[in-house]
């Protein structure tokens, strides 16, 4: 089904459309995230024995293009595209180059952060630490605002990285509130997750995305008039 030819998206419908859709799109989202639990389980492995860089340098190449398959599924879930059995794999073939950049991008301040992080342990730290892990942290809220659009306008649009960085950049200062309200969102869904069961993170992952994508095409509906 072509994008415009479903309920139009806006702050009055919003959430009552992303319910829906996230209610009807529920199993074909959790297949989703199942193969994406699948190729993404080795690069958590070894972080969990310990060896924290090699495990985010296998996720670029695993994890990050399984993410971006994730969206591509749960987005032709909210279009009512025909559901198949090889959406995610033809997904993550098709999204493959894309997803690694975007995960090589993700993976700088979370590699610096590793390296900077055992420094803690021996006190005093020095201020330079500090600043290091600061940028870190900064980097990552920037690129998580800015990955709340790309990877909609990827997935859905087929955009290169270039175009929808572009993009993205002007979304996400202008639409400031959707960006830090999802951003609030998948926090309070993580701490939820964390209190319960952690294996609640890959399921609220998924549903999460469905606000996200649902997001983006809204305010992209708002920018074309």
């Amino acid at each position: 089904m072509n994008d415009h030819d479903l309920p139009e998206l806006n702050q009055g419908t919003y959430l009552k459309e992303t319910s829906l859709a996230l209610w009807e799109g529920l199993p074909r989202i959790l297949l989703a995230e199942l193969f994406f639990s699948l190729v993404s389980l080795p690069a958590i492995l070894l972080f969990l024995l310990g060896f924290v860089i090699p495990g985010i340098l296998l996720g670029v190449f695993t994890m990050a293009p399984g993410y971006t398959a994730l969206c591509a599924g749960i987005a032709r879930s909210i279009l009512r595209e025909p559901p198949s059995f090889w959406d995610f794999p033809k997904a993550f073939a098709h999204f493959y180059w894309r997803g690694v950049l975007l995960g090589f991008l993700f993976s700088l301040p979370l590699i610096s952060a590793s390296l900077l992080l055992p420094s803690l342990q021996n006190p005093p730290v020095a201020t330079i630490i500090w600043v290091g892990l600061g940028a870190d942290l900064a980097m990552l809220f920037f690129l998580t605002a800015l990955y709340l659009y790309i990877y909609p306008q990827i997935v859905i649009y087929d955009l290169k990285v270039n175009t929808a960085l572009i993009n993205s950049l002007r979304l996400a200062a202008r639409y400031f509130g959707n960006t830090l309200g999802l951003i609030s969102m998948a926090i309070l869904l993580v701490l939820l997750a964390t209190r319960v069961n952690d294996l609640l993170l890959v399921v609220f992952l998924g549903c999460w995305q469905v606000f996200v994508i649902n997001n983006c095409r809204m305010v992209i509906y708002q920018e074309l008039g």
